[in-house]
């Protein structure tokens, strides 16, 4: 009988291929219409039945069990869109499409689930129970995971009929042949902040005679990053950056309002809320102090991502029966990072891992991290991708 390692490894052109392809044509959240069809024909030769165009590009794909189990169900979740970015990697694959590129590693992601379906639906005599494969769009961006929860990729949000859930992130931060694992909270919450400052405009050589709303966004800048590192604990993580900041028509010319772009991250729900109120009263006082005024509104996007600890034990144990203690990385520290999958928690109800799937090759060249213009991976991390989601819902269903 063969292992799930090495019908991975017979999979593994296959998932190359798949790989590539998307990579040559990738598209944004809410526009995966050609990944989506991709996925079904590959479906469709595997021979697993799927419900689509959940939340306009999702699909979710089921595999019944033979085995003998205690009948529960488990989702493994890939995303499928790709980074409004420009790709500078002189590949054979590389993007076809203007200002597009899978940056992140989602084309990955999608070829591991999908050699994972194959390898499940090749041993479904191995498990009782169900495994659902779910195809997401959009975690880049508006977030894709809650529209698919609203349309019923889960069953009921109020009574899910999905026992568990797990994913598998591609990274460029381990190497290939690598996985790391983490208990408790691994990605940060996530939130967007568009704060408009009106002042008064008038002729730059004049500047007395107006409220400069791009002098107003300095200070709010400079002061909201002192402010934040005495009101919160040292030891407490948190980030606000702002990353655009939209001012003026010309060199001469004072403008009447300025706007700044920023992104709110933390690992603590209770300090995210609480920010949510002190940062724009604090926004709002700057501004007032400069004569100006300011309108602060705020995108709450994804939540601390939290993995269970259960769920990961059956990931640790996949990873060391299939690989060996080699390839599992415990790791301590989460990031800042976001991710949409921990909304199949349902706010803690539902327990979810994901794992880090190492991709980086020094010897290959391949160092650069997720969302650099130079992404890319060692595709030898297919083979780990697969077969480790593969064995570790078969781990849950059979526990």
């Amino acid at each position: 009988m063969s292992t799930l390692k090495e019908e991975a490894e017979g999979l593994l052109n296959k998932m190359i291929e798949i790989r590539r392809t998307l990579h040559m044509n990738p598209e944004l959240g809410f526009e995966e219409f050609e990944t989506a069809n991709l996925i079904k024909s590959k479906l469709d030769e595997i021979g697993i039945p799927y419900k689509s165009e959940i939340a306009k590009t999702g699909i979710v794909a089921t595999i019944q069990g033979t085995g003998n189990g205690n009948g529960k169900r488990i989702m493994i979740r890939a995303d499928m869109d790709a980074l409004p970015l420009q790709e500078d990697v002189d590949k054979p694959y590389k993007s076809q499409v203007p200002g597009k590129m899978h940056a992140c590693g989602h084309d990955t992601h999608v070829a591991c689930l999908l050699g994972a379906g194959e390898i499940l639906n090749n041993n479904k005599d191995k498990f009782g129970g169900t495994i659902d494969l779910l195809f997401q769009p959009a975690e880049e961006g508006p977030g894709g995971a809650v529209p698919m929860i609203k349309e019923g990729a889960i069953g009921d949000p109020e009574n899910p009929h999905i026992d568990a859930a797990l994913a598998l992130h591609i990274t460029g931060n381990y190497p290939v042949k690598l996985m790391a694992v983490k208990d408790g909270p691994l990605t940060g919450s996530s939130d967007e902040f568009t704060i408009i400052i009106h002042g008064k405009g008038g002729h730059a050589s004049a500047p007395h005679t107006t409220i400069d709303p791009v002098f107003v966004a300095t200070q709010i800048y400079q002061n909201l990053q002192s402010f934040l590192t005495r009101y919160i604990s040292p030891i407490e993580p948190r980030v606000f950056t702002v990353g655009k900041i939209e001012g003026g028509t010309r060199f001469n010319i004072i403008p009447t309002k300025c706007t700044m772009y920023a992104t709110l991250r933390t690992l603590n729900e209770k300090l995210r809320e609480e920010l949510h109120e002190v940062i724009p009263n604090f926004i709002k006082k700057i501004a007032e102090a400069n004569g100006a005024t300011a309108d602060v509104s705020i995108f709450k996007k994804y939540a601390v991502g939290v993995n269970s600890k259960d769920v990961n034990e059956h990931i640790r144990a996949a990873i060391k029966s299939t690989f060996g203690e080699e390839s599992l990385e415990e790791l301590d520290t989460p990031i800042l990072g976001a991710e949409d999958f921990f909304e199949f928690s349902l706010k803690g109800k539902i327990p979810v891992a994901m794992f880090w799937l190492g991709g980086a090759n020094e010897k290959k060249g391949i160092i650069a991290p997720n969302h650099s213009n130079f992404f890319d991976v060692d595709e030898d991390a297919f083979v780990y991708g697969a077969a480790t989601l593969a064995q570790a819902a078969i781990n849950y269903l059979n526990s």
